[in-house]
Order: C-alpha cells, then sequence, then structure tokens
C-alpha cells in the first residue's frame, strides 16, 4: 500500500528518524595494583597505647538511671518496713476476723453507696474508705461487718461486683491477720489478683526464660503439694479456683431449679391452651346453633312484611280511585284555615283590649275554632296513612283523637290565662 495522497501531517509520522551520534571510544584504563603493609610496619609507633574512654549510649543510660532508682526505693522500703506495725495503727479499729477489704473502688464512689452494695450480705458495722493526704480516694477502702457469717458471705460472693462502672475485687484483712504480711506498697500483696489467661506470647516468654534457668514448673497436683503448701501465693490462688468453682455449681443448681420451674408453667400452660380451645370448640358450636335460629326467624319476618306489603298493594288499588277527590278536598280545606288564620292574627290587637275589658269568651271560641282545623288536619293524615286501617278498629282512633284534643284545649287553656296574668301584672 502506498503512502500517497495522505495529508502532511500523517506523512511525516512514517519519516524515519535521524541515524545516531558516533562518538570516539572509551579509552582503558589500567587499574591500581594492591599490595600489602607489612613493608611499613617498621615506621609505627613501639609505645603502649592510652586506655580507651567508655562511651555510654542513651540506652545504657536510660537503663543505668532505672536500676539506681529501684535501688534507692529498696533502700528506703527497708527503712519503712522495720518501722511498719499494723497492730499499732490508729486508723485500724474493729475486729479483724470480720474486716473485709475492697480494692478498685470508683474514684467517684462514697462510702454510703459502698454500704448500700454491700449491705447486701449482712449488717454492716463502719466502713472506712482511705484518702490521700489532699482529700482524694486512694481507691480501696475496708469494711466491718457484725458477724463473721456475712464476712464470709461477702468475701465469696462480693468479688467482681460492678459498682460505678468498675468491678471491684474483694479479700479479707491480711495485715492484723496473716504474720509478716506485708501491704502492697511495701512489695507484699496478694499480687496480680484476678487476671485472665496468659496470651500465647506471653506463655512462649515464660517456657523460653524457665528452660534458660533450667527449672522445671510443677505440673501435677502431687508433685507441687508436699503435705502443706509452703508459698501463701499458692494457697490464695488455689483458694480462688476453689471458690470460682463453687460459684459455678451453685449457678449450675439455680439455673437447674429456673429450668425445672419454666417446664411446669410450659406444661400448665399447655393445659391451659388446651381448655381454651375446648372451652372456643364449645362457643362456636352454641354460636352456629344460635345463627341457626336467628335465620330462621328472619325469613318469618321476611315473610310477614311481604303479606303486609301485598294487603297495603291492594288497599291503595282499592283506594286509587277517590284518591285525586280527596286531595282535592284538602287543598280547599287548607285555603279557608289560611284564611281563618289571617283573620286571627289581624283580629288579636283587638283580643288584647277586650280582654282588659272581659272579651275572653270570643277569644276562647277563636282558638277553639283553631283547634278544630288543626284536629281535621291531622285526622286526614291519619286517614291517608293508615288507609284501611281506619275502617277496621275506627272506633279506637275516634276515642284516642278525642282524648287527645280534649287534653291539647286544656293545656292551651292553662297557658293562655297565664299569659294573661302576666299581662295584667305587667299594665298594673
Amino acid at each position: 500500500m502506498s503512502a500517497q495522497g495522505l495529508p502532511a501531517h500523517i506523512l511525516a509520522l512514517f519519516t524515519p528518524r535521524p541515524p545516531p551520534q558516533q562518538l570516539p571510544p572509551m579509552p582503558i584504563k589500567r587499574g591500581i595494583k594492591i599490595t600489602g603493609c607489612a613493608e611499613f610496619v617498621e615506621f609505627l609507633p613501639k609505645e603502649v597505647p592510652p586506655p580507651r574512654e567508655a562511651w555510654e549510649s542513651p540506652l545504657e543510660r536510660k537503663q543505668r538511671k532505672l536500676r539506681e532508682k529501684m535501688e534507692k526505693h529498696k533502700e528506703e522500703q527497708k527503712k519503712i518496713i522495720a518501722v511498719y506495725e499494723p497492730h499499732k495503727d490508729p486508723n485500724a479499729v474493729g475486729d479483724p476476723w470480720k474486716t473485709l477489704f475492697v480494692a478498685r473502688i470508683s474514684y467517684d464512689t462514697t462510702e454510703k453507696k459502698l454500704k448500700r452494695e454491700f449491705e447486701v450480705f449482712g449488717s454492716i458495722k463502719r466502713v472506712r474508705m482511705v484518702y490521700d493526704q489532699k482529700g482524694k480516694p486512694r481507691g480501696y477502702a475496708f469494711i466491718e461487718y457484725e458477724h463473721e457469717r456475712d464476712l464470709k458471705n461477702a468475701y465469696k460472693q462480693g468479688d467482681g461486683k460492678k459498682i460505678d462502672g468498675r468491678r471491684v475485687m474483694v479479700d479479707v484483712e491480711r495485715g492484723r491477720t496473716v504474720e509478716g504480711w506485708l501491704p502492697r506498697r511495701l512489695g507484699g500483696g496478694r499480687g496480680p489478683g484476678r487476671v485472665g489467661k496468659p496470651s500465647k506470647k506471653k506463655l512462649k516468654k515464660m517456657a523460653a526464660l524457665e528452660a534458660a534457668a533450667g527449672g522445671k514448673k510443677p505440673t501435677d497436683e502431687k508433685e507441687s503439694k508436699d503435705g502443706k503448701e509452703k508459698d501463701p501465693k499458692e494457697r490464695d490462688q488455689r483458694g480462688e479456683k476453689d471458690r470460682d468453682r463453687g460459684e459455678k455449681e451453685h449457678r449450675e443448681k439455680d439455673r437447674g431449679d429456673k429450668d425445672k420451674e419454666r417446664e411446669k408453667d410450659h406444661r400448665g400452660d399447655n393445659k391451659d391452651k388446651e381448655r381454651e380451645k375446648d372451652h372456643r370448640a364449645e362457643k362456636k358450636d352454641d354460636n352456629r346453633e344460635n345463627d341457626k335460629e336467628r335465620e330462621k326467624d328472619r325469613e318469618k319476618d321476611r315473610a310477614k312484611d311481604k303479606e303486609k306489603a301485598k294487603d297495603k298493594a291492594k288497599d291503595d288499588k282499592e283506594r286509587g280511585g277517590g284518591g285525586r277527590d280527596k286531595e282535592k278536598e284538602r287543598e280547599k280545606d287548607r285555603a279557608k284555615d289560611r284564611d281563618r288564620e289571617r283573620d286571627h292574627r289581624g283580629g288579636e290587637k283587638d283580643k288584647d283590649k277586650q280582654a282588659s275589658r272581659g272579651g275572653e269568651k270570643e277569644k276562647d271560641n277563636g282558638k277553639d275554632r283553631h283547634r278544630d282545623d288543626k284536629d281535621r288536619d291531622r285526622r286526614e293524615k291519619d286517614d291517608h296513612h293508615r288507609g284501611g286501617e281506619k275502617d277496621r278498629g275506627g272506633k279506637d282512633h275516634r276515642e284516642k283523637d278525642r282524648d287527645n284534643r280534649k287534653r291539647d284545649r286544656s293545656q292551651d287553656r292553662g297557658g293562655d290565662r297565664e299569659k294573661e296574668r302576666k299581662a295584667k301584672r305587667a299594665r298594673d
């Protein structure tokens, strides 16, 4: 394929590069011959060199200062240990065999709160929290119980209790009960106390240290126990383990009892559920029977309603011819009633004047006429609605209408008399 006919900027891409620049060849240098220094030994000085100055690195300086500080602290501790006598301490008051030591307390916890938390195990006689010279709490306290059994309960169950977000450590008072006991500030104490399992890294380090020292750690209980334990720390650790086992067994017993109670409750609930199911089934059967009876009654009522509707339709057909004439008569009667009402309204003023003069008779007559007109309208409405029923029981309806008219007249007369009396009082 030829590149003819392509634009110049594309043809420039296919042009060859210029040839590389030709440089002169590299000169070859001759290497230096290396020889020994034995020839120059005669020229060296034969005098003894001066002693070398000691140089201390930063890490060595840090270790030296730490070592000196530890030695100084130990010397001070020896002086304090020589004077330390817990039996002569004025602040240590009360029976040491009934006193509980509580450590790792939160700095926000007060003596009142501490007493309330440990009063669960028994009645407390005294609580003493230790403070420093500035009045700040040191984080440990002494609680004296009234009975030794309460102290044992608190020692067994109170360890690890959470107070104000921190888990406290509990122990008996050992300063006045254990001979040769030293507190932690003087290099004694029980050690770290409640500690979890060491990590794999720590276990490897411990194994390496033991192998280097050449000592073997006793693994079996028979090797570690030779009649009596010599180390008090091991004794305390064994006591803690036994206490933990007892607590676990106690918890397992409580869980077993709770499980049994739950099973009993569950069985009782199942029985109650079965009874409820039976009761609901009986209710459903009763409701079905009642529904069937209701449906039968409804069907009977529907049949009766249909018969009544048929009878009404027949009556309407029979009265269909004379219905129009009755309506015309009613309209005429209504026109007459309107005229009478107008005359009655126009003559009310005259009636008031005549009432003062003694024209009560004409007033009563006009009201009687008005009532008669109302009664007639009411009768016609009843006849229109009831239809043929009026013919069947006409006598009863007439008697009821008469009684109603008499009652209305007596009520209207009584009301008119009261109005007239009020009008007379107002005029007087």
